[in-house]
């Protein structure tokens, strides 16, 4: 559309497609994932045996710990024995923000230094 368009008022709508990004969300049945993402809530330490579990499979969890903010203890608790866990598994673990963690595989490292965003 040209600026002689939009002073006589018509429309643009014409210039724009509607993209479905379902598409882009559906997984390939002919190629699985070697390494999955797994979102995790840790509401109580039985949920560390899950976690842990997966990290056995090769995926890396993203661990939402929000749920146990208020409590301290607890926390402490159950983010302790998450460490000791991926160091036995020989993975890598680090916090993403207040509330959440990252846990990956032995075949991963998480890079600490931020890429984007950091302040100078």
């Amino acid at each position: 559309m040209g600026i002689l368009d939009k002073l006589m008022g018509r429309s643009g709508d014409d210039d724009y497609v509607n993209i479905d990004l379902g598409q882009f969300e559906e997984i390939s049945a002919g190629s699985p994932s070697e390494i999955l993402v797994k979102m995790a809530e840790l509401n109580d330490l039985e949920v560390l045996s899950e976690i842990k579990t997966e990290i056995e499979r090769g995926n890396l969890v993203l661990v939402d710990i929000s749920p146990m903010r208020r409590e301290k203890d607890l926390l402490d608790e159950a983010i302790g024995e998450l460490k000791a866990s991926v160091e036995d598994l020989r993975g890598d673990i680090a916090g993403l923000g207040d509330n959440l963690v990252i846990v990956v595989p032995q075949r991963m490292r998480i890079d600490r230094e931020e890429v984007l965003g950091g302040e100078d």
